[in-house]
Order: C-alpha cells, then structure tokens, then sequence
C-alpha cells in the first residue's frame, strides 16, 4: 500500500495551486519552488495516462496510470501490470484500494497522498525553513524534454526529493525519495506518457471481480482546512517532543478490524513529509513491534507507553521516529502535563483513568 500512494505522488495533487502550467514557457528559466508549484498543478489539472515504473525495497513494479480533471474533479486509476493484479482508484481525495483477498496490506502508510500534495506557493516559503530547493537542469524522461528540481534537507529529521517535470505541460515525469548521501531511496519514473483531450467514464471501471478482492477506502487529509472541533477529544498519548517544523494535522480514533479494540491515529507533517502515530490499549497477550526497526525508507518504532502499546510509522530518518517514541507520555486526569506515564514504563495507570475512545470504524 505504502509504494501505491508514493506512485500516485507522481500523478495528483489535492489543493489548487497559485501558478499554473500554461504559465511557465518551456525554454525560460523558473525557480525550483515555482516549478514544483506548476508541477504540483499539472499534476491536477492535466488529463494524461500512461506506464510508470516503481522501484523501491527491493521492489520493481509496474502500473498503467490514467488521470482526468473534468468539472473541477480528479479522477485516477492506477492499475498494476505485474504480480498480483491490484488497483487504486481515487476521486478527488477518496482514496480506494482494490487487492485480492487473502492478501497481506498495510494500511499504516504515512503519507499526505504523494510528495506534491497540496503543494502552494505558501507551502513552499514555509518549506523553505527545512528544505533547500535547487535546480538540477535539464533531462529526458519517457522521450520528453525536462527540468528537473531537487528537494534537500536542512537537518537529518527528513528525506529529500528529486523531480523531473516535463518541459511544455510541468507534469512531474520522476519523482525520487532521497537519503542523507542523496542516494536513491524509492522512484517513481514514467516510461510512456500521453495527454489525451479527454477520457471516457469506462477508463475508470474495475476489470476485476469485486467480490474476490477487498475494498480498503480512505480519505486523505487536506492541510489547508480549518481545523475543526476534535470529535475525539484530547489523545491519549501525548507527543512530548516532535522534530522541527511538524505538527498534528490529523487525530482519528477507529476499532480494530478484529473487533478486539481501538486504534487511535495522530498523523504528523511538516507540510511535505509526514509520520503516523497508532496507539493501543496493551493486550497482556499480545507481543507488538518494540524498538526502531524499518523497511526500505519507511522507519518504524514500538514502545510502550502505560497502558497502550505505540507504533510509530514515517518515511522519514529514523532520528524523527526515535525523537518521537522516547518522548511519548500518558497524561494522568486532574495533573498537570508534567504527571505522566513516560515511554517503556511498565507502571500501568489506573484502568478508569484511561478509557479506550468508542468511536468504531475500520482503520484505513
């Protein structure tokens, strides 16, 4: 699931950018956060399909990519090509998956729908306190002329991006994720593209048989929105020290798919990388991950925090997860902030004091 949403970063973008493709002449010079802004809306506003590669934990894959604008709505369909057969359907910032069933998915992908999700001219200059954005010049991908832009970290709390955008429409072409020595984490690479005037409903029709495979919906935060009154009050693990520049942009409280409990959600982002934080009442039973461990990009930490057992997920350093697992706390009622159950304590607080929210939903 986690190289799914990374390939759709190629190919959408949920928020209207300031500036626009038609805006960017092919030969002029354009500065790096500009271009990812009209990057960011081609991948919007621009009808195109074609093949991309995925290569990234020790995994190639490839998938057929179809995506339209009409009447102000997306719609994409990605489907694969190789192993299993599986899809992603999006419209607007609906998320569907689409796996055989039996399968193994994790749905515990961190991710704000790709690099260039929601990216604005605002975003950029806010950006610009933990990112340096540089040109890299020009290149070719899929037999089109581009420019490319890389994105590189100011501290080791985050990955850095590479993009190559085609010159005359600013669809981004390849997109990398990139490590402290700018090596090659994931890539996302289009081998054929095209963009056709128009594409018909029937493109985004499943081929399969639904009721053989499993339908995961989710629908993905949009950073730009008034932060509502929080339905599910005040989490129940608090986050005592976050990396600079991130923030809880999402609190979501679910019941586990068994049935056995609840899971609480807080996603984390600095505006363009992101960090889950899943907690759970601790089964006296049940043995989770303890510890930092990863794979490919994505770093991953499991503590335990009172009564709840913490995963942390990000495809970022593991210095960010760590930061986060060690400074986690369990608030105790009627203290104040400094009362707390910290991380990989054993001291269980009271049972009535830590009630597990009831709120009841699958997790996606």
């Amino acid at each position: 699931m986690r190289r799914w949403l990374f390939c759709a970063g190629v190919a959408c973008t949920s928020q209207a950018a300031q500036a626009t493709a038609a805006d960017a002449a092919p030969d002029a010079a354009v500065d790096a956060g500009a271009l990812l802004v009209q990057a960011a809306e081609a991948s919007r506003t621009r009808n195109y399909q074609g093949v991309v590669i995925y290569r990234g934990d020790e995994r190639f894959e490839v998938l057929r990519v179809q995506h339209r604008y009409k009447d102000d709505s997306e719609r994409e369909r990605m489907v694969s090509l190789t192993g299993d057969p599986r899809q992603l359907l999006r419209i607007d910032n609906r998320l569907i998956s689409i796996t055989p069933k039996g399968r193994s998915i994790s749905a515990e992908r961190p991710s704000l729908k790709g690099f260039l999700a929601q990216l604005t001219v605002e975003r950029v200059e806010q950006l610009k306190a933990h990112y340096e954005f540089r040109s890299e010049g020009e290149g070719r991908i899929a037999g089109r002329p581009c420019n490319g832009v890389s994105v590189r970290p100011k501290d080791k709390y985050r990955y850095g991006y590479e993009v190559w955008t085609d010159q005359e429409t600013r669809l981004p072409l390849k997109i990398s994720l990139t490590g402290p020595r700018r090596e090659v984490l994931e890539q996302v690479m289009f081998t054929e593209v095209a963009y056709p005037k128009s594409i018909p409903d029937e493109a985004f029709e499943t081929e399969v048989d639904i009721r053989k495979f499993n339908l995961i919906t989710r629908n993905l935060p949009k950073l730009d929105d008034v932060p509502a009154a929080d339905p599910h009050g005040e989490p129940q693990v608090t986050l005592g020290k976050l990396p600079p520049g991130f923030k809880v942009v999402m609190h979501d409280d679910r019941l586990l798919a068994d049935g056995s409990g609840n899971v609480e959600h807080l996603l984390l982002s600095d505006g363009l990388s992101s960090i889950s934080v899943f907690s759970t009442v601790r089964s006296q039973e049940a043995k989770g991950v303890n510890g930092p461990s990863h794979i490919g990009a994505v770093q991953a930490y499991g503590t335990v925090v009172g009564s709840f057992h913490v995963t942390i997920v990000g495809e970022v350093p593991g210095a960010a997860i760590k930061m986060i697992g060690d400074n986690l706390r369990v608030p105790i009622p009627g203290q104040d902030g400094a009362a707390s159950t910290p991380a990989g304590s054993n001291e269980r607080p009271p049972a009535q004091d830590i009630a597990a929210p009831s709120t009841a939903a699958t997790p996606r």
